[in-house]
């Protein structure tokens, strides 16, 4: 430690400390050193002085030596080494046998978005209407991170019955209700015919990131009604439920031809 670092060393430093030099972090064959800010410091009883002139140990050139020695310590015995190894192995590649999508839940229908075309997942907020414009897909529009984008409903685009949030669905029907606490806004985007799309939508629930790898893939039975299932390209199986995978490029170029004709 320097001079000035010595010299402001406290007075009620306990003797295992006051006996060498400045605070020493451990090192291999040295006596382990206790550091004063642990018991006369902030994390300690605060009975140190210099307390009154840097406030917090951490202002202390007592600490700042410490740490100073700390960083300039010699690496353990097959550390470089170790890490060496690490930083020479090949970066890993992305597994093409394996699709990254986004799940989430419309209703009772459980569905999910290739990640690649992901911006984020935001909390649902205000959607303000936009006069004689907003019927049939076009909700409205959002502010999304102080930008004001175009909110849709795949509720309606898909052919789902949308949920109120609290209101219960008759007894002949065990659907799960809306939670107005799960629920939440997707923001996707892609390059489109012409520009950037971007379409902000809700969900009633986010499931979360789920890696599919394409031998569980199964095609879409030619004999579903649904009228969603067009746009779907592939189910998987994921706790106990189906999840379709929405075609991206179908799904997208539905919603930009829908708000353009309507």
């Amino acid at each position: 430690m320097n001079d000035d670092a010595s010299a402001r060393l406290p007075d009620n430093l306990p003797p295992t400390i006051r006996a060498g030099a400045a605070p020493q972090p451990s090192m291999p064959g040295q006596e382990h050193r206790e550091e004063c800010w642990r018991h006369i410091g902030v994390t300690g009883d605060r009975s140190c002085k210099e307390l009154q002139t840097y406030i917090h140990c951490r202002n202390c050139p007592v600490m700042a030596e410490a740490a100073r020695a700390f960083f300039d310590r010699s690496a353990p015995i097959g550390y470089l080494e170790s890490w060496s190894g690490i930083l020479e192995e090949r970066g890993s590649r992305p597994d093409p046998e394996v699709v990254s999508v986004l799940v989430f839940r419309l209703a009772d229908e459980w569905l999910a978005l290739p990640t690649a075309v992901l911006v984020e997942v935001t909390k649902d907020r205000r959607c303000h209407r936009v006069p004689h414009r907003t019927s049939g897909v076009l909700e409205g529009l959002v502010n999304i991170r102080g930008q004001l984008q175009l909110c849709v409903s795949a509720w309606r685009l898909l052919g789902i019955e949308e949920r109120v949030p609290g209101h219960a669905p008759p007894a002949t029907e065990p659907l799960r209700t809306a939670d107005p606490e799960l629920r939440r806004l997707l923001v996707v985007e892609r390059q489109g015919r012409h520009g950037q799309d971007r379409w902000v939508f809700p969900v009633d629930e986010v499931a979360g990131v789920v890696r599919v790898g394409q031998a569980t893939l199964r095609a879409v039975p030619a004999t579903v009604s649904q009228s969603g299932a067009r746009y779907c390209q592939a189910l998987f199986d994921w706790q106990e439920v189906i999840v379709g995978i929405l075609d991206e490029t179908r799904f997208l170029d539905a919603l930009l031809d829908h708000v353009r004709t309507n």
